[in-house]
């Protein structure tokens, strides 16, 4: 079986990353967001599936995180933030040799932005030279998305963002378009909020190695979810999916594996 473990780790991890903190609803017509803190439970659940010869075969990665979240005013229109993670895991069904996300415990991101989450500085205390809380980092760089100034109901817009997934088993580039919409307003655990849907197109392409060969990674794929922002100014939660089909090949011999990626993720206030 071809396993490529630490990437779809990284993904899923990616993958998880919300829409998130708290936010400042003006006449409800505008959002940004303003100071405050909050913990959140963060799960993916990444099932991979491959045709190896008329052989398939299947695995589910499960990530799973608690992050502590503090945002905190500097001057009108900045906020400083921090990031700090409380727990970190990762499983695998059937069990393989997965990365030891563990030491990620207690990795702080550290940073300022404008009010609607463009990011000016960002610092972590992770070790440059580990893969692992690179991918971490430069996740959280984008825990925040950037929100147009003018955001009200029935607004739209479209971020592209990459992120490269590195380590020593090689480099995989993912490329995602994002399309969002404020939809309306609903009830979310007992409290007013606004409603926001989110739809993705995603390609990644690179290189990854596995017992001394090259392999080279291509696929596409699309996204969806939905994240509800509480009127009080509380991001309450989300949930996504995502689906990817991709192509692995030995550059040596031409051999190409067909292989399906889905992703689940679900995001959680629990303080």
């Amino acid at each position: 079986m071809i396993r490529l473990a630490r990437a779809a780790a990284a993904v899923a991890a990616l993958a998880c990353l919300p829409l998130l903190a708290t936010t400042r609803l003006t006449a409800q017509t505008s959002i940004s967001y303003g100071p405050g803190s909050a913990r959140y439970h963060i799960i993916s659940v990444v099932t991979r599936s491959q045709d190896l010869g008329r052989q398939v075969s299947e695995i589910k990665i499960t990530n799973e995180q608690e992050v502590s979240v503090q945002l905190s005013a500097r001057g009108k229109d900045t906020l400083d933030f921090t990031y700090t993670i409380d727990s970190s895991g990762v499983v695998a069904d059937p069990p393989i040799q997965l990365p030891d996300v563990s030491k990620l415990v207690g990795t702080k991101v550290q940073g300022s932005m404008s009010v609607h989450g463009k990011v000016y500085e960002l610092t972590s205390n992770a070790a440059d030279s580990d893969a692992d809380a690179k991918n971490l980092v430069e996740g959280m760089r984008k825990f925040l998305i950037p929100l147009p100034e003018d955001v009200a109901v029935g607004s739209s817009w479209t971020d592209t963002t990459l992120n490269s997934i590195s380590g020593e088993a090689g480099t995989l580039e993912m490329s995602t378009i994002t399309t969002s919409r404020v939809a309306g307003d609903t009830t979310f655990q007992g409290q007013k909020a606004w409603l926001v849907e989110r739809t993705a197109l995603l390609s990644i392409h690179g290189t990854q190695s596995q017992a001394g060969q090259e392999l080279r990674v291509e696929g596409d794929g699309t996204g969806s979810g939905t994240y509800y922002l509480g009127a009080n100014g509380t991001y309450l939660g989300s949930s996504a999916t995502q689906r990817m089909n991709m192509r692995i090949t030995l550059p040596a011999t031409g051999q190409s594996v067909p292989v399906t990626q889905a992703v689940t993720s679900r995001v959680e206030k629990i303080r």
